[in-house]
């Protein structure tokens, strides 16, 4: 049995292609609603909800599932994951309206929550020792870079193929089921433990050191994860509806944009700056992105919308990878997978939940209209976060500097520890200033 087990490299790469591929085809479909709208002639709610039926479904798994790999393995979990997707990309294949797409899209948002936190787990415990930090960096980008590739090569066969649907699943299909054979013989890294079922009941709690930071950035990963909705959702029915274009490559490209350069924005800008800097920035490049996304509706500026999904993209990735540096160190280790559930509970609740409602307002008013309505909402979460933000920071700065009371430096030596304390302190800042 032994010999016939993948060696752990193989695992590593057999993994990490699954997950990227898993990502992938969650960004595969947003080029193709439009060509299933002008096919079947459905209303924009209904457009909407097939996109964001996903990211709900892919909610409600990791709050059930997420953490079920813990207690009866990794492979089990995997395989299970590449199953439901196997199945979701055949439905996909199957489709002849879009009630069938919208099932089709809650399948894909179990499989994919199934594999987010088992995949993640698994590729940064199988990864040779050369590659852990290759491993937690692919892991970081997987969910985000995967989306925009997903997209840009659904835009190809759409631009360059008359049946784009069934190429982008079948080869999908033909990927996740070799992976699924692959995967049958890679190495378990976890045993078995008991308390599997009672780790499905759904559980949401932020750990008691993280609760007010975490109520600090709360408003702003709303806004951030709305504008990713905003760009991701409509941005295909807004480049055929509004600008009148209708190819495949441009559509594809307009839904990666935003994903891939937050990718960008965590690999290269991440490191550089601390967190500190990080979110603030986020917001600002967020607030200048879905303006100039709204500007070019006005303006009716396809470069503009472009440069404003662009501007938006470095905006979530600084701002939420400053968010999550905030956050992570405060939770103790055992209680970062709850902290991280809180986070993407808030985050995909305003990726899905706003989405379908503007479909509505978009189906009364009109998509001109309900974009507007939709990047105005954005601007007011962001905006108040940013506020926020800094005069929280203006509050801890003054905290550290407020002077003793008078009454704890009455003795010339209490005078003189203070004095001696106050310039510990100063150099400590300093060097602190130095290192942000």
């Amino acid at each position: 049995m032994t010999s016939r087990r993948l060696p752990a490299p193989a695992a590593f790469v057999a993994a990490v292609v699954s997950f990227f591929t898993m990502m992938a085809a969650a960004g595969a479909p947003s080029p193709l609603l439009v060509l299933y709208q002008q096919q079947w002639g459905f209303p924009a709610w209904q457009l909407t909800v097939a996109f964001s039926i996903y990211a709900l479904t892919l909610l409600l798994t990791l709050l059930t599932v997420g953490a079920l790999s813990d207690f009866v393995g990794r492979k089990p979990m995997m395989l299970s994951a590449l199953v439901v997707q196997v199945v979701a990309m055949a439905l996909f294949l199957a489709s002849t309206d879009i009630g069938m797409i919208i099932s089709a899209r809650a399948v894909q948002g179990v499989a994919t929550g199934i594999a987010t936190s088992t995949f993640s787990a698994y590729i940064s415990e199988i990864a040779p020792p050369r590659l852990k930090s290759t491993g937690a960096l692919l892991v970081s980008i997987a969910p985000l870079g995967g989306l925009g590739i997903g997209a840009i090569l659904t835009g190809v066969a759409v631009q360059l193929t008359s049946a784009p649907a069934p190429l982008v699943f079948t080869v999908a299909l033909a990927v996740f089921s070799t992976a699924l054979v692959a995967l049958i013989f890679a190495p378990e890294t976890v045993s078995r433990e008991p308390g599997a079922v009672a780790a499905m009941v759904p559980r949401l709690r932020v750990p008691a050191a993280a609760r007010r930071s975490f109520m600090a950035v709360t408003p702003g990963l709303i806004g951030i994860w709305m504008a990713a909705g905003l760009m991701l959702g409509l941005s295909a029915s807004i480049a055929h509806d509004e600008f009148h274009l209708r190819g495949g490559l441009i559509n594809g490209l307009l839904v990666a944009l935003q994903p891939l350069t937050a990718t960008l924005a965590t690999v290269v800008i991440g490191p550089l700056l601390s967190s500190r800097k990080l979110v603030p920035l986020g917001y600002m490049c967020v607030l200048v992105g879905v303006t100039l996304e709204a500007g070019s509706l006005w303006l009716a500026s396809f470069p503009l919308i472009l440069i404003g999904a662009a501007i938006a993209g470095i905006g979530f990735g600084c701002a939420f990878s400053g968010a999550l540096g905030t956050l992570t160190p405060i939770a103790a280790a055992h209680e970062r997978a709850e902290l991280f559930s809180a986070i993407y509970l808030v985050g995909y609740l305003a990726y899905g939940i706003p989405t379908i409602l503007i479909g509505v307002l978009i189906g009364k008013v009109g998509l001109s209209a309900g974009t507007l309505t939709y990047s105005a909402a954005i601007l007011i979460a962001t905006l108040y976060a940013l506020i926020a933000f800094l005069v929280d920071g203006r509050r801890r700065v003054q905290t550290r500097i407020r002077p003793l009371p008078e009454s704890q430096s009455q003795t010339s030596a209490g005078k003189q520890g203070a004095s001696a304390g106050t310039e510990a302190a100063g150099r400590r800042m300093s060097t602190g200033e130095a290192h942000e």
